[in-house]
């Protein structure tokens, strides 16, 4: 902005000098030339000592360079108008000039300062100006050409400056859509790694119980019983699953899809899941919010089920003979999911933020699980249980009811 301010004042004071010329040799009519050719003179330095520093600084201009260029544009035209006329004077509506700028290129409270300024300084004309000398018979004319001239000249400046305002629009708009698709492949990327983290904090669990089952064998001259063999052979089939859904995650997630799912029947398939994962552990599930759907991406049902074992991890380290509670809640357009364990608390978390609630896992759960819900558009928050424990809630944007009855029918 800036810069064109300054290229557009070259031209004026061309003109203004050009006026004044010709006014005096071909029109005959006596004017104060010496006043409005030093006033654009000097206008002239001013704008060639503004040219220096845009070009020294490299056109960084703020906010402030910009209201003392349009300051000075009014004063200037101001003691012009005072030595030709005044509000008679046929180019007194050039005061619309600095006001269209202020209003393209300044915030609110300036652009209003600018506009109450330019309308003071034309009340101001209206009583102290000198006028301009009669011709007679024709000044009436002069005038209207005048006002022809000042349209002309108004037209094709506020043509190049909406011009080059919207070249900087439509190019601020081409690096919005640049960002937005570098941030949609970015979040794709990242979605791949929480899935990739996720799935490899699934495996670790099946991955233990089937090395304390190698150590057992090797340490017993007995052949394993068949009740370990089957163990041994659901959690080989635990890890083959986790890595065929890895691959059918990293599509979806890639894909940016989402599923639109029961919400009630999406908690409790989790649910149903970890305790494939954990035979041992137990939970319970409460549902509370019936016919609502809620959209699922790739990676959100693992972090769930992170947040379950975190859950069952922090009864075991504390010798708690309890289920994990689970249940559901629909409320003001969300649903809120609550899951309750007897541990040590949120302080305790706290305490160890990179860490899983209490368990022995890869320290990651907690992370993966917060990552993955805030990219659902979601939110997780801890709290500490009445009785002791802590109560972990995930409230995650339940779809509008007829978007949810258009996916039934």
């Amino acid at each position: 902005m800036l810069q064109l301010l300054i290229y557009l004042r070259y031209m004026a004071v061309a003109g203004q000098m050009l006026t004044v010329v010709f006014v005096i040799q071909r029109l005959n009519l006596p004017i104060p030339a010496k006043p409005l050719l030093s006033i654009s003179a000097g206008l002239l330095a001013f704008n060639v000592l503004s040219h220096w520093w845009s070009l020294s600084h490299r056109g960084d201009a703020g906010p402030r360079a910009l209201i003392l260029q349009l300051l000075v544009d009014l004063l200037a035209l101001t003691a012009l108008l005072y030595y030709s006329g005044g509000p008679a004077n046929p180019f007194v509506s050039l005061y619309l000039m600095p006001v269209a700028m202020a209003a393209i290129g300044l915030e609110i409270a300036p652009m209003l300062g600018l506009t109450v300024l330019t309308a003071g300084l034309y009340t101001w004309l209206l009583r102290h100006h000198l006028p301009l000398p009669h011709v007679h018979g024709s000044d009436f004319q002069l005038h209207v050409t005048g006002m022809w001239v000042n349209f002309l000249l108004s037209a094709g400046i506020m043509v190049v400056v909406l011009s080059r305002f919207m070249t900087i629009v439509r190019d601020q708009r081409r690096r919005l859509s640049e960002a937005r698709e570098r941030a949609i492949r970015d979040e794709s990327l990242s979605a791949l790694g929480s899935l990739a983290a996720g799935t490899a904090h699934e495996l670790n669990t099946p991955l233990a119980t089937m090395g304390l089952l190698v150590d057992d064998w090797m340490s017993s001259p007995q052949p394993p019983p068949r009740e370990d063999i089957e163990l041994l052979r659901s959690q080989l089939a635990h890890c083959r699953d986790h890595v065929r859904a890895l691959a059918e995650m990293a599509r979806r997630g890639a894909a940016g899809e989402t599923t639109l799912e029961d919400a009630d029947g999406f908690v409790h398939a989790c649910v149903d899941r970890w305790r494939l994962l954990r035979p041992n552990a137990t939970a319970t599930f409460s549902a509370g919010a019936p016919n609502r759907k809620v959209h699922v991406d790739a990676s959100l049902p693992q972090a769930l089920i992170n947040l379950i074992n975190n859950a069952a991890d922090a009864n075991a380290a504390r010798g708690v003979d309890e289920p994990v509670e689970v249940s559901t809640q629909a409320r003001e357009g969300w649903l809120t999911i609550r899951i309750l364990d007897r541990g040590a608390g949120p302080a305790r978390i706290a305490a160890r933020p990179r860490l899983d609630s209490e368990g022995q896992g890869l320290g990651i759960g907690l992370m993966i699980s917060k990552a993955s819900i805030e990219r659902s558009r979601g939110r997780m928050s801890l709290s500490e249980r009445e009785g002791g424990g802590c109560a972990t809630e995930v409230d995650l944007p339940l779809a509008p009811t007829s978007q949810a009855a258009q996916a039934d029918a």
